[in-house]
């Protein structure tokens, strides 16, 4: 029962870098570079806001 949550505490910490680290790299982007990738700046901030879990 430790491991388990150890493990979820592990992976929620992985996502959370993953997402910070996505939100500087898309913060960085020009409005330019975001329509090439066919994304809105709401439609970014929209997919980032998804609690942790869901997919």
């Amino acid at each position: 029962m430790l491991v388990r949550a150890w493990r979820t505490l592990v992976d929620l910490m992985r996502i959370r870098r993953e997402r910070s680290r996505a939100r500087r790299q898309l913060a960085a982007m020009t409005e330019r570079e975001l329509q090439d990738c066919g994304m809105t700046r709401s439609e970014i901030a929209y997919e980032l806001k998804k609690p942790i879990r869901r997919k």
